[in-house]
Parts: C-alpha cells; sequence; structure tokens
C-alpha cells in the first residue's frame, strides 16, 4: 500500500504544478497509464528530444514527462514510443537506446542497448517485443520484458521502419534506409523466423489493417542521385493494398507523382477500419477502403510533419513541428476533420501514442 500512496503522491505534486483543474472523478490510481503520450524527435544532436503527456478528460498537459519524472535528459531523437501492457519504450534513435520506463509513475526500468539505427518497437506476446534495427541491410531485435535485453534477431530488408502485428503475422516495412527497398517482411512470431517478402512500391514506410484484414502499404517512392546531387531516377509514391493472410497484392495506386519532392511518410486506418488517412504534403487525405484511386483534395488542408488517428474514437490527430525553430503543436480534429484543439508540445513532435 505505501509504494502505491508514494507513486500517486508523486503523480500529484507533479501535475499540481501544471493544472489545478484536475476533474473529481478522475481515476486517482493509474497515475499516466491512460491518455495521449506525443513523441518529440527533437533537433538533432542536440539532445533535446521528449515526450509529452496529455489527459484530454482533465486538459493536464506535462511536456518533457521522461525529464521531470528523472531528472535527466531522454536523449537525441525520440523516434517513436511503444507500450507493453506496464512498460513503455521510447525509441531514441540518434542515441542508440531504448528507454523502458513504468507506464504508471513513467520512472525508468532500464535502457536497451546493442542497437545502432533503432527506429519502431510493438509488443508481439506477454513476453516479447519487436524493435526495428538498420539504416541499410536491417534486422528485427527480438526484447524479452522481463530481462529488457535483446534476446535474438531476425535478418529483414534495407532500413526497416515501422511495423504492425495482424492474426498470425508481424509485417514489417523496409523503407530502403539509406538504400532502396520495395519489400514488406512477414514475421512468424512464434518462431521468430522470416516466411516472406511481399513485393510492393518503393521504399515501403507505414502499414495499418483495415476491417477485412487487408494490409495498406505507404510506399514514399524512391530518388537516385548521381555524385553531383543531380537526381537520376525517381518513382511515384504509391499506395499498395495485400491480403493479410494470402499476401496476394489486391490493388496498388499513385498518391503522389514524381517532381513534388515530397515523400509522404504516415497512413493509418480509422477506429472502425472502415477509411484510410495518409499524410502528404498539403494534408491529411482521407479515402473509404473500397477506394481504387487517392483523393483529389485533403480532408485536413495544413502542412503536418506526422499524423495519427485514435483508435479508440477516430479523432485525427496532426502534428505542427514548426520547422523545427521552436515547440511544435499537436491539433486534435474529429473524424470529419473539424478542429477540437490545439496544445503546445514539444520540439518536433512527429507521432501520438494513445493509451
Amino acid at each position: 500500500m505505501r509504494k502505491h500512496i508514494t507513486k500517486f503522491v508523486v503523480f500529484l505534486g507533479l501535475i499540481g504544478v501544471i493544472s489545478c483543474d484536475e476533474e473529481a472523478d478522475k481515476p486517482i490510481d493509474t497515475g499516466f497509464l491512460h491518455g495521449m503520450f506525443v513523441v518529440n524527435e527533437g533537433n538533432f544532436n542536440s539532445n533535446n528530444g521528449s515526450i509529452t503527456y496529455y489527459d484530454p478528460d482533465s486538459a493536464i498537459t506535462v511536456n518533457k514527462l521522461f525529464q521531470e519524472i528523472n531528472g535527466r535528459q531522454l536523449g537525441d531523437v525520440v523516434q517513436s514510443f511503444g507500450v507493453a501492457d506496464d512498460k513503455g519504450f521510447i525509441v531514441v534513435n540518434n542515441s542508440k537506446k531504448v528507454e523502458v520506463v513504468d507506464m504508471e509513475t513513467f520512472v525508468s526500468l532500464g535502457t536497451i542497448t546493442g542497437a545502432d539505427y533503432p527506429r519502431y518497437f510493438l509488443k508481439v506476446t506477454e513476453r516479447k517485443g519487436y524493435l526495428t534495427n538498420g539504416a541499410l541491410a536491417g534486422l528485427v531485435f527480438v526484447i524479452d520484458f522481463e530481462t529488457l535485453t535483446v534476446t535474438g534477431q531476425i535478418e529483414v530488408g534495407y532500413g526497416p521502419e515501422n511495423l504492425i502485428q495482424w492474426s498470425d503475422y508481424v509485417f514489417v516495412a523496409n523503407s530502403g534506409g539509406w538504400a532502396n527497398d520495395n519489400t514488406v517482411q512477414v514475421i512468424d512470431p512464434d518462431s521468430d523466423t522470416a516466411i516472406e517478402s511481399i513485393v510492393v512500391g518503393d521504399n515501403p514506410v507505414d502499414l495499418a489493417a483495415d476491417k477485412n484484414g487487408d494490409i495498406w502499404v505507404l510506399c514514399k517512392g524512391k530518388v537516385v542521385y548521381d555524385d553531383n546531387w543531380m537526381i537520376v531516377e525517381e518513382s511515384d509514391s504509391k499506395i499498395t493494398v495485400f491480403d493479410g493472410t494470402q499476401f496476394n497484392i489486391i490493388k496498388s495506386f499513385v498518391i503522389g507523382r514524381t517532381g513534388d519532392y515530397f515523400n509522404p511518410l504516415h497512413l493509418a486506418a480509422s477506429h472502425d477500419g472502415s477509411y484510410i488517412y495518409f499524410l502528404e504534403s498539403d494534408g491529411i487525405y482521407k479515402m473509404d477502403i473500397t477506394g481504387n484511386s487517392s483523393p483529389e483534395i485533403p480532408l485536413i488542408k495544413k502542412n503536418f510533419y506526422g499524423m495519427d488517428v485514435d483508435v479508440n474514437n477516430g479523432n485525427i490527430y496532426g502534428l505542427d513541428a514548426r520547422g523545427f525553430l521552436e515547440n511544435g503543436y499537436l491539433f486534435r480534429y474529429s473524424s470529419s476533420g473539424s478542429l477540437i484543439d490545439s496544445i503546445e508540445v514539444g520540439m518536433g513532435p512527429n507521432g501520438v501514442v494513445v493509451n
């Protein structure tokens, strides 16, 4: 009981400085376990990456949450954040580590090292998770939740980026990293082995599953330069869709053409899996999963650095990095594209995790 009270006192002591408007019916025994977590990359080589905590019910906002709780900087380029039950895994790319925290208190539980270019983390069973790693030929590291160590590795394609789990498989987007790739790796999490390589568009970076079990892949396209940094080859940005159990390609269509010098990086499914959202240079687009072509105009017309969709209520989150010159902003929209509110977050926000 004393340990529980201590955690709660620490939590109240911190948020009391931030806000005095906490609602009486807010659960008092879950600390930071539930809410929104904004991933702020920070400036490259500046060691100022951070996590912002936001509770929409009470409007409590805590910037630099890890720093406030643990009394030290989080690291250089906070790439992503993954949750596995009562543990949070903060992937810090340029610091080449994963910080593991207790989700209730956000107190550090340990640091996972051994990765040279860590990208994204995913819980795959009650005992283990996967971490993508590599700027060129890539690996997926197997992370043990008890020891917080790397216990195995799976060879994948170049530049493994985001990954999702659907049905009996884990799908990894091989983004090409500092080279080029055009595949999605299929991993069997029971045996920790790569069992299939699906050819999609050039340099896939993000994935989502729709309500039918089809996997949507955002492929940013490739740009090849010569020794004088002149473009000698460029391909369209595409979305490719394949069956999540048979792995056959269902459809593929262009969303960004060569010459626009923009590589879209983010894609998400609606909370019911009926729609797909993706981010382009002029805003966030929404399309029905039965569609076969890119919408002509964005649902939300604004330049964002990142985007996510709330799986619980369908809200859309747009992240404005403000050119990495000042703190960024999180914009919340309804599923219809109506602005709900905005809050100031950290430097270079790129995504939101809802727990």
